[in-house]
């Protein structure tokens, strides 16, 4: 059972505020003719279920969300590599979700890591199924 709203007519955009990219991803998401959803994770407490789901639907563990360069991941866990488990990971990022490497993008069952604004088109495309073909 799915925890998150998974809407094809809507697009979430999982996103830190105080990030440069998180503010031009939310902003080029508005730019669409797509219903949006800016999930600020500054002000919106995602649980544990929702990142592990996050990164189900992105393909990778949840420990790859998190941003090892980051500097309130410097300063909590010094600068050698971690290995995480994936509760580990997921206390991370509950408890510094600032920490999330690139912002999300959901549309439906897809999602993408957001690393450039690029990355956020192929969850605008169109349905175009039911458009008679020439």
């Amino acid at each position: 059972m799915s925890v998150l709203a998974k809407n094809e007519r809507q697009l979430t955009v999982y996103y830190d505020s105080k990030s440069e990219l998180g503010k031009k991803i939310r902003a080029r998401a508005e730019s669409s003719d797509l219903k949006v959803l800016p999930v600020d994770l500054l002000k919106s407490n995602l649980t544990g279920t929702e990142w592990t789901e996050l990164a189900e639907m992105l393909g990778v563990t949840v420990d790859k969300l998190i941003n090892q360069d980051h500097p309130i991941f410097k300063e909590l866990y010094g600068d050698d590599p971690v290995d995480f488990d994936e509760n580990s990971a997921i206390k991370v990022l509950v408890k510094n979700p600032e920490t999330l490497v690139f912002p999300i993008g959901v549309r439906g069952n897809r999602a993408v890591q957001v690393k450039l604004l690029s990355d956020l088109n192929p969850l605008f495309d169109t349905d175009t199924g039911e458009i008679p073909q020439p």
